[in-house]
């Protein structure tokens, strides 16, 4: 892709002026993640990028790059893009989470029920 006159080359030239556009015409940046973000097509897979493991397609870690770049944690969750070390937080936050409410639910079902005494 990085190679002096090749077709790839060219094609991000274009596709990057076209983003640059839909910017300058107030297009939400939201609009080109959601489009891009999980987009499947070769050249796939590894990357360079440690916040960026894998990409389904150029335009998906593009997408990621923008989005983890130019975006509020909170709109990247709803697009599932999170940094390594967010990813790593989220994880322990969802399973401590889970076993709490878990440990709470257990504990409500195992508690014995308090009723007031009868008058007579």
């Amino acid at each position: 892709m990085a190679k002096q006159g090749s077709t790839m080359a060219g094609l991000m030239d274009g596709f990057s002026t076209t983003i640059t556009q839909g910017l300058r015409h107030q297009v939400p940046l939201e609009a080109f993640v959601r489009e891009y973000v999980s987009m499947r097509f070769e050249p796939s897979g590894l990357t360079n990028d440690p916040e960026i493991k894998q990409a389904t397609s150029v335009l998906d870690y593009v997408g990621r790059r923008l989005a983890l770049d130019f975006l509020s944690y909170d709109t990247r969750v709803e697009f599932g893009v999170l940094t390594a070390d967010e990813r790593v937080a989220k994880e322990l936050q969802d399973s401590v989470g889970d076993a709490a409410w878990t440990d709470m639910i257990g504990l409500a079902m195992s508690a014995p029920t308090v009723t007031s005494p009868r008058r007579g």
